[in-house]
C-alpha cells in the first residue's frame, strides 16, 4: 500500500514547539525541541487515526500543503496572532489503518496463560479481547 502523509505546521511556542495538523481537530502534540515534535506528531497521528477508526468515523484525507499553510494561517489569524517566520510545514506519514480482525500466534508459559484467561474471566472478556486491551493502555502509558 502507498503511504498517506499528512501535512503538519510545526511552531515554537513558549521555547517548545506546537504541532498544528489542519485535518485533525484536537490531535495536538507537541515536543521540547523540533525533533521530539515530530516524533509526538507521529505518534500522536497514529493514534489519532487508530482512535476514529475504532470509533467507526471516517478518516479524513490530508490536506494539500498549500491547505494546510491557509489553514493555519486562518487559524493564528482568528486568534489574533501572526503566523511565526519560523513555523514550518512537515509530512508526518500515517500508518496503515485497518479494523480487520487478524489471527495471530503466540507463546506464553502456561501460568502466564492461566492467568490472562482467569483475568479476562473476571472482566467478562475474551483473551483476545483482554490482550488487545492490555496492549491498548499499555500504548496509552507509554
Amino acid at each position: 500500500m502507498k503511504t498517506v502523509f499528512y501535512p503538519a505546521i510545526l511552531a515554537p511556542n513558549d521555547g517548545k514547539y506546537s504541532v498544528f495538523f489542519p485535518d485533525l481537530p484536537g490531535c495536538l502534540p507537541w515536543g521540547d525541541t523540533f525533533e521530539e515534535a515530530v516524533a509526538d506528531a507521529v505518534e500522536g497521528l497514529a493514534s489519532y487515526l487508530e482512535m476514529l477508526a475504532d470509533e467507526g468515523d471516517a478518516i479524513p484525507a490530508p490536506s494539500s500543503r498549500t491547505e494546510a499553510l491557509a489553514a493555519y494561517a486562518e487559524q493564528c489569524a482568528s486568534r489574533g496572532w501572526s503566523v511565526p517566520e519560523d513555523a514550518a510545514l512537515q509530512l508526518i506519514p500515517a500508518p496503515q489503518i485497518s479494523a480487520q480482525q487478524t489471527r495471530v500466534n503466540v507463546s506464553f508459559k502456561r501460568y502466564t496463560l492461566d492467568m490472562i484467561d482467569r483475568k479476562a474471566d473476571a472482566s467478562g472478556m475474551t483473551r483476545s479481547g483482554f490482550l488487545a486491551r492490555a496492549a491498548e493502555e499499555f500504548q496509552a502509558r507509554v
